[in-house]
Order: structure tokens, then C-alpha cells, then sequence
């Protein structure tokens, strides 16, 4: 029983990286490839103001990053980490050439985090006073808010992939919940502190 009697889903994130260092075939970064890209697509798609072609496009050069970037990957530490914080800094490139045009993100709708549960008029008006809100933040306190209550990355996970600390996370989190909880106060004032929970 060697290695490729094993199914190659299998195995770890930072295992396939690991073979596909040390053997170079690309089904390794295929795997990888089929576990993320989804995810990735999605993060894309909500920091890039909903442009799907541009989310396609940057997913693609992302990988294309991953794999020039081989070697560079300690396979000690978590892929999804690592991958996440190349994607993070593609967004703030595409940010700081928008700001040079003086274009503003606009926060897809329909990927609201979390919903409103009342009627579907009251559910609208939510999600459009959230969306204000998100709108409103700066790009380094929008990707905190995105990695945490999008995609789910503890305190910790965030620091790592915005390559700064702890604490400068759970401050921009605090500031970037504190300013959206005053759009959506007169909807959910009983369950911010649930839905904002920083921890």
C-alpha cells in the first residue's frame, strides 16, 4: 500500500502541496483547485463590487500565483491561510487602483452574511441598510469583517492572512461592527451582540 493506492482527496491540504512541490504533478494543484476555488470565487466576488468576470479572472491568476509561488509554502503551516492572504493582498492591489480612480466598492446584496428574519419586506430593508453599512467601511476594515463573518476565519486566521496583530484584528472588527450595528439597530437591536460576535 504506497502513496497513489491512497485517494488523492484523501490527503491534506498541506500534503497535496507538499507533492505537488516535491513531485510537480499538477493533479495535486488540481485538487486543491476543485477544494477552493468555490470559496475563493465567492471571496472574490464580495470584495470586488460583484464583478464576476473580474473574480473569475483574478481566481485564475491567484493559482497561477500558488504555483509560481511553490516553493515559498511552508508546509508546516495551514494552505487555506496561505492562500487566503495571497488573495487578500490581489484584493488591496485591485482596491489601491480603484482608489486611484476614485471608485467605490459596492458590497454585493445577495451576499449578505447573515439575514434578517422577519417578513421579506422587513428582510429587504435589512439587508440594504447592511449593505450601507458594509459599503460605508474602509477596505482594511471591510476584509476584516469579510474574513470573520463571510468566510468564517478566526481572530487568529485573520491576523495571519491581513500580516498584522491580534489585536489591531479585533480593533478594526470592533470599529467596523460598532459603524454597520448603526444601520441595522432599529432592525435587530436585540441580536448584534449574537450576530457580531468578535471571539
Amino acid at each position: 500500500m504506497g502513496l497513489f493506492s491512497k485517494n488523492i482527496s484523501a490527503f491534506s491540504d498541506e500534503q497535496l502541496m507538499d507533492f505537488f512541490i516535491s513531485k510537480g504533478h499538477n493533479k495535486y494543484i488540481e485538487e486543491l483547485y476543485k477544494r477552493y476555488s468555490p470559496k475563493l470565487l465567492g471571496y472574490f466576488f464580495r470584495m470586488l463590487q460583484g464583478d464576476s468576470q473580474k473574480s473569475e479572472d483574478l481566481l485564475q491568476d491567484l493559482f497561477l500565483k500558488v504555483i509560481e509561488r511553490k516553493q515559498q509554502f511552508d508546509i508546516n503551516k495551514k494552505f487555506y491561510t496561505w492562500i487566503f492572504t495571497i488573495a487578500s493582498n490581489m484584493c488591496k492591489s485591485d482596491f489601491r487602483k480603484l482608489e486611484n480612480r476614485n471608485t467605490t466598492y459596492d458590497y454585493p446584496i445577495e451576499k449578505i452574511p447573515f439575514e434578517y428574519e422577519s417578513n421579506l419586506f422587513d428582510k429587504i430593508e435589512f439587508k440594504i441598510a447592511l449593505k450601507k453599512g458594509i459599503n460605508e467601511l474602509s477596505h482594511v476594515h471591510k476584509v476584516v469583517f469579510i474574513l470573520r463573518y463571510n468566510e468564517g476565519f478566526s481572530v487568529k486566521e485573520i491576523a495571519q492572512i491581513a500580516e498584522v496583530s491580534e489585536g489591531t484584528v479585533k480593533s478594526r472588527l470592533y470599529y467596523a461592527t460598532q459603524n454597520i450595528s448603526q444601520y441595522i439597530k432599529e432592525f435587530s437591536p436585540i441580536n448584534e451582540s449574537h450576530v457580531f460576535k468578535i471571539n
